[in-house]
């Protein structure tokens, strides 16, 4: 009987710890979506101008493909690639019921990601109960992630990164629960996270690895760090073989296509220089990367950071002074944290030095990074004594509270400036070809993702973005050829793109063949805006046709 009643006792002690995490979870909805709310009751044309990215309508684009039976293509053609497939695989049902160019799929893939915020700011303040059993701490950690405006703004882009944020979370969850109670059961599962975070958004592993690596810290968990490395390790070499068995390379041309082009223009531009000026040049590229990163971060959570960093300092001092080393249980978060914060700055190293492509939605992460450091800094000071522990949870819960409060003014401040204003032209560039244009027409386009969603002409990625073929044409100098071989007789985009010009982004000294140049048939030009400067219009031109 005594038995029977301790089992009860703990069923419906797990069933009341599950409904109060349902709850936040609710709650966290209700925060995301409000703080949202300008942008998922927003026209089409707002969400163009103002969050969505013309890369997320690659997604977008193929996923209705995918409806018509095509496969997973941008233009019915050439396979897709560039594209994370666990966020494809959850847009899909979005797309289902409505027809190519509707934006009913599109606000409700903002909705999906909003509810995926929600989850990701529950499991950050899962982890912080776990670390530190306060709930006021827990809720304020996860209401700062929710809040912050640069996070509110790349949650929403239509892009994978609200879904990558929420697996990292997990995955941290996943590794804290490992080290609480180490099985293998525990360490197959953290390597089944790592597998579907790779998926989420694959170099999400550069962030996860470093921190991976506490799993060496006990010689009792070295074989469970084999089974996470295995598993981890099996599943980049199953996306890489899916990758070469669907386009014939390893990695995906998202990867490489535009450094590529990066790279070559800084080469053409700049023939005498050496092997160390361009390493310089990458050098000058990770640095204004990790400038960004702390512009977009803003004050409210660049401050929170140095706060917790400074009381980790001291406490080691502190430690290191007095001769006493902290428990293994109560230096671990900090640890983990550290291996998080070494993994965001190799993420920028690839992005930075490597590709010299920091986009601003790769660095989101370091926003989760920020939001765990009061709940690591709190773990620590526990092994101080009740006194001690009390007084750092309230500090650290009035720091949070203060940086969310800092934060939601800003949103608001921010509530309704733009992030990608010219893109209005593409929009209106793509409703003009409807009109103007053959409906049997192949156009071409670098920036072919928003052009391509709104009108019923075949639109063909030039840039390699998501398509592998044009990547190679553009390697061999080739893309003239690739452009006959596809049949395509006009071009849609800024001339930038295609004229020649010494800008970075400039293709046309390897398009090969020495063709003349498109003719212009019309523009799209709205006063104000344009890129890269505000006067460039976009220009729909005729291609030659030998």
């Amino acid at each position: 009987m005594r038995g029977l009643r301790r089992g009860g006792l703990a069923i419906l002690g797990w069933m009341r710890d599950g409904w109060r995490w349902l709850a936040l979870g609710a709650g966290a909805f209700v925060l995301s979506a409000a703080v949202r709310w300008n942008w998922l009751h927003a026209h089409f044309g707002a969400l163009v101008t103002g969050v969505l990215p013309d890369d997320a309508f690659y997604y977008f684009e193929i996923a209705h493909r995918v409806w018509a039976g095509q496969g997973v293509t941008f233009d019915g053609t050439a396979p897709a690639t560039g594209l994370h497939l666990l966020w494809l695989g959850l847009l899909l049902p979005l797309f289902a019921f409505h027809p190519a160019g509707s934006p009913a799929p599109v606000v409700a893939s903002l909705w999906l990601a909003t509810a995926l915020m929600a989850v990701a700011s529950t499991l950050v303040a899962r982890i912080t109960w776990k670390w530190t059993k306060r709930w006021d701490l827990a809720v304020a950690t996860g209401a700062c992630l929710t809040v912050n405006p640069w996070v509110v703004r790349e949650s929403l882009n239509g892009l994978e990164t609200a879904l990558a944020l929420a697996f990292l979370a997990a995955s941290v969850l996943g590794l804290l629960r490992y080290t609480e109670s180490p099985s293998r059961p525990r360490a197959m599962a953290l390597a089944g996270l790592l597998v579907l975070t790779l998926l989420a958004r694959s170099d999400a592993l550069v962030i996860l690895a470093p921190a991976c690596g506490v799993l060496l810290l006990r010689r009792a968990w070295w074989r469970d760090a084999a089974v996470v490395a295995g598993g981890a390790g099996a599943g980049v070499a199953a996306l890489s073989l899916l990758n070469w068995v669907r386009t014939g390379a390893f990695l995906q041309s998202s990867a490489t296509a535009v450094p590529w082009l990066f790279h070559a223009n800084w080469s053409r531009l700049h023939p005498e220089a050496s092997a160390a000026q361009a390493h310089e040049h990458g050098w000058d590229v990770f640095l204004r990367a990790l400038d960004s990163t702390e512009v977009f971060l803003g004050e409210p959570l660049v401050h929170l950071l140095l706060l917790c960093a400074a009381g980790l300092v001291v406490t080691g001092v502190g430690h290191a002074v007095s001769r006493r080393s902290p428990s293994l249980d109560s230096a671990l978060p900090a640890a983990l944290l550290v291996g998080l914060a070494a993994g965001l700055l190799a993420l920028h190293f690839v992005h930075g030095y490597v590709r010299w492509l920091p986009r601003p939605w790769y660095f989101v992460p370091c926003a989760l990074l920020v939001c765990l450091a009061p709940a690591a800094l709190a773990r620590l000071w526990q092994g101080g004594g009740a006194a001690r522990a009390s007084l750092a949870g309230v500090l650290l819960l009035g720091a949070t509270t203060l940086t969310m409060g800092r934060d939601l003014e800003r949103l608001r401040v921010q509530w309704d400036v733009p992030s990608y204003p010219w893109q209005a032209e593409m929009l209106a560039t793509g409703l003009a070809l409807v009109e103007r244009l053959p409906a049997d027409a192949v156009v071409g386009a670098f920036n072919a993702g928003i052009i391509a969603y709104v009108t019923p002409q075949t639109v063909v990625n030039l840039d390699g973005v998501v398509n592998e073929d044009a990547a190679r044409a553009l390697k061999r100098h080739a893309l003239w050829a690739y452009m006959r071989e596809r049949h395509m007789e006009y071009l849609a985009d800024y001339p930038a793109m295609w004229r020649p010009s010494e800008f970075i982004h400039c293709t046309w000294p390897y398009w090969g063949g020495s063709p003349p140049l498109p003719q212009e048939l019309f523009r799209v030009d709205f006063p104000g805006l344009g890129w890269p400067s505000p006067s460039d219009p976009i220009v729909v031109a005729r291609l030659p046709e030998s």
